[in-house]
């Protein structure tokens, strides 16, 4: 795997290339997905798996706004969802965070609803209100679940990769919170003023981004109720490797997934029937 900021950067077009071979491989995902997901495992992680390809969508489109500060906020993004995967994932509590998820957004909605200051019209956009919905919220606000959000710091230990933590995500953080520089080369960009020195190449988060990405597709994967076959997890290594070297060899793995699937071969089974499948 290539590390976070490796030395061997790519071009920004072999980035590109990599992150739309990622996108045709996420969506094949989802649509599995779809057709043999079970519960709130298989609904978190796909959801999941989602959001992470339209966020690392959203790195690149900022990258060429010259952005790049909110390209690490979205990066950080990322990696907490990471974590929070493979938390759920280690701690098997995939239905206790959806019904800790539930009863926050139950809450903040109930607020809005019962303030008299807040107009009609907003308390009109409350989502999720139904009469069920309020069943459900009252019960578990009498119960609430015991699910606690995860420490990125812990997380990144138990994977036994620091490294995440200290040099994407706390260094991504500097960009999130306020800091007295910010917006001094956005001031610079958005002015035309020659900065007083050159800024350096940002390069780095695209890179990090897609392999990040990759990441919690495979973490996913592994999480997931379902056995996905061998060709999937293979794409997602030759992507990495592309990262890490240039290789494009993934292209080839990515042309027989396309056939394959426009054959109607699926690339996963449920784990009850997925005897004789090539899995990984």
């Amino acid at each position: 795997m290539p590390e976070i900021g490796a030395a061997g950067q790519r071009s920004v077009e072999e980035y590109e290339e990599a992150l739309a071979a990622l996108h045709i491989l996420t969506g094949t995902v989802l649509f599995e997905f779809a057709r043999d997901g079970e519960g709130n495992r298989d609904i978190i992680i796909r959801n999941f798996i989602a959001r992470s390809d339209m966020t690392a969508r959203a790195v690149f489109d900022l990258w060429h706004m010259e952005d790049y500060q909110d390209c690490w906020v979205l990066h950080r993004c990322l990696l907490d969802r990471l974590f929070h995967l493979r938390y759920l994932s280690d701690t098997d509590s995939f239905d206790p965070f959806e019904a800790w998820s539930f009863l926050r957004q139950y809450k903040a909605n109930r607020r809005i609803l019962s303030d008299p200051d807040v107009s009609d019209a907003a308390k009109g956009e409350a989502l999720g209100l139904t009469e069920e919905a309020r069943r459900r919220g009252d019960d578990l606000s009498k119960n609430p679940p015991a699910w606690r959000r995860p420490k990125a710091k812990d997380v990144a230990q138990a994977m036994d990769m620091r490294f995440l933590y200290a040099y994407s995500y706390d260094f991504a953080s500097g960009h999130v919170h306020p800091m007295a520089n910010d917006g001094d080369q956005d001031f610079h960009t958005i002015t035309g003023l020659k900065p007083p020195a050159p800024y350096p190449e940002q390069l780095t988060v695209l890179g990090n981004t897609v392999l990040i990405a990759t990441m919690i597709v495979q973490e996913g994967l592994n999480a997931s109720t379902l056995n996905w076959r061998r060709l999937v997890y293979d794409l997602l290594d030759d992507l990495r490797v592309l990262l890490g070297t240039g290789s494009p060899d993934y292209r080839r793995r990515l042309a027989v997934m396309v056939s394959e699937v426009q054959k109607g071969t699926a690339m996963c089974e449920p784990r009850s029937s997925s005897d004789g499948v090539d899995t990984a």
